[in-house]
């Protein structure tokens, strides 16, 4: 039976020789900008503090390359962590990025542990940030996703008659540059190259529907954007986005995880644990702080006339650890 789902795949972009582009990388660069660019409009209007705090998208354009520089490692750091045994033979292999093994959580826990000692030392309210940093981080996945999907990466179990079960037609970079000579080979027995008996230099094409997890979470993520932007029309509690984000999300990679090819640890693959981890701690800082009675709240639209408007950084004892201010500044004349 053939899948309801399928498409060649393309693991690179022809430029001129032997030059290439990956569409994974060019995906994960241009959600990136597109992801910046959104985050940055919701930080203008909301703030990312309760004070002015001047020159407002130069600081953010700082953090932006903190959080760039932090994802690269963060992604492949995470990687070799939950694939460790791959690597005891010639841990060389480790700074190998062209290889592959890069992921999005491990990149978005980077990014956000380099960005963390700015955001502290500026006094910025994180979850203020945050909730500006969620849509534009779900834009970028949204997007990446589509390099994944371009090269048929993140491939899961076979899928038997499952309606959005995909099956790779054919690699036509492989094809175009005659790797196997005359005519490339459109699909391999998936049994034989998970059991080492084949070892093809392509991914993706195989002789049966597997899942594509990675176009469940495009699915997943495009779904959760359009839910942000419809939840922006109203008033939120600082963190609500943040919230919405790791709850949508996490449930929803969680369970495509069960089908995607990966290692486990005690049944779960490294992203579930971290994601289980997530989902724990936002759910005990919300019993705990219950923002949603603090005021005011950042978001507010439509006219985003916020109380600290005009207000200068607090020093001294006018502010708390997180920069709080307990009484604004006198703008009287």
């Amino acid at each position: 039976m053939l899948a309801a789902i399928s498409f060649p795949i393309l693991e690179r972009i022809p430029i001129f020789g032997d030059v290439a582009l990956s569409p994974h990388g060019v995906g994960i660069a241009v959600g990136f900008l597109l992801g910046a660019v959104l985050m940055m409009r919701r930080a203008e209007k909301r703030g990312v503090a309760h004070f002015e705090v001047p020159d407002l998208r130069e600081q953010l354009q700082d953090l932006l390359v903190r959080g760039a520089i932090g994802a690269v490692i963060g992604s492949r750091l995470f990687w070799v962590i939950t694939h460790a045994g791959e690597y005891t033979d010639d841990p060389l292999r480790v700074f190998a990025v062209w290889e592959g093994g890069l992921t999005f959580l491990g990149g978005l826990a980077g990014a956000i542990l380099l960005a963390l000692p700015m955001i502290v030392r500026r006094r910025w309210r994180f979850f203020q940030l945050f909730d500006s940093v969620a849509p534009g981080v779900a834009l970028g996945l949204l997007i990446g996703r589509l390099g994944d999907l371009v090269i048929g990466d993140h491939i899961g179990d076979p899928a038997g008659d499952f309606p959005l079960a995909w099956r790779c037609t054919s690699n036509l970079w492989v094809r175009a540059t005659n790797t196997f000579g005359s005519v490339a080979p459109d699909s391999y027995p998936l049994d034989a190259v998970r059991s080492g008996v084949i070892d093809p230099p392509t991914q993706g094409c195989f002789d049966i529907a597997v899942h594509q997890t990675a176009l469940y979470d495009f699915v997943a993520v495009a779904a959760l954007l359009l839910l942000m932007l419809w939840a922006e029309r109203k008033p939120r509690w600082d963190g609500f986005f943040v919230m919405l984000y790791i709850y949508w999300y996490g449930l929803f990679r969680f369970l495509t995880d069960f089908v995607r090819e990966d290692q486990r640890i005690l049944g779960l693959t490294g992203s579930q644990w971290a994601l289980v981890a997530a989902a724990l701690a936002l759910t005990g800082w919300l019993a705990n702080r219950r923002p949603w009675d603090e005021r005011p709240w950042a978001w507010d639209p439509p006219d985003f006339d916020h109380p600290w408007r005009g207000t200068v950084a607090p020093v001294g004892p006018d502010a708390d650890a997180s920069g709080e201010v307990d009484q604004p500044p006198d703008q009287g004349g």
